[in-house]
């Protein structure tokens, strides 16, 4: 058990979801979402986001890359039950540049035909 992340589109005429892409117990990344939408951090979520959303995500994921020392200001970590280790250790910068990775070269959406979601299971 523990913190299961998810991007997911929802086809607006069909409903149909998919899942785009995944991380596990990438706590960082959870509370960039909780901390710019200025959610409640005990809540499971499920909220509704787009393309700039992402773009500030990657922007804030280079600036840490680049310089390490501003993760405890723009990525800090995020202690819960089942959200993984609070370290800013190789795990932790390995996450950041998986999910640029994806955001820069992987990611496609289309927000004429589909939603686009941040959610979560624990």
């Amino acid at each position: 058990m523990g913190l299961d992340m998810y991007l997911q589109t929802e086809n607006k005429q069909t409903g149909k979801e998919v899942i785009i892409h995944s991380w596990r117990k990438a706590n960082q990344i959870r509370d960039w979402f909780v901390r710019r939408f200025d959610l409640d951090p005990d809540d499971q979520l499920k909220i509704a986001i787009t393309r700039d959303d992402l773009d500030a995500l990657t922007s804030d994921i280079e600036w840490v890359l680049a310089n390490h020392a501003l993760a405890l200001e723009l990525l800090p970590t995020a202690a819960g039950f089942f959200f993984g280790s609070t370290d800013y250790d190789g795990y932790y910068f390995e996450e950041l540049r998986d999910t640029r990775n994806f955001l820069q070269k992987e990611f496609t959406y289309n927000s004429d035909i589909e939603h686009l979601y941040y959610t979560e299971w624990w």
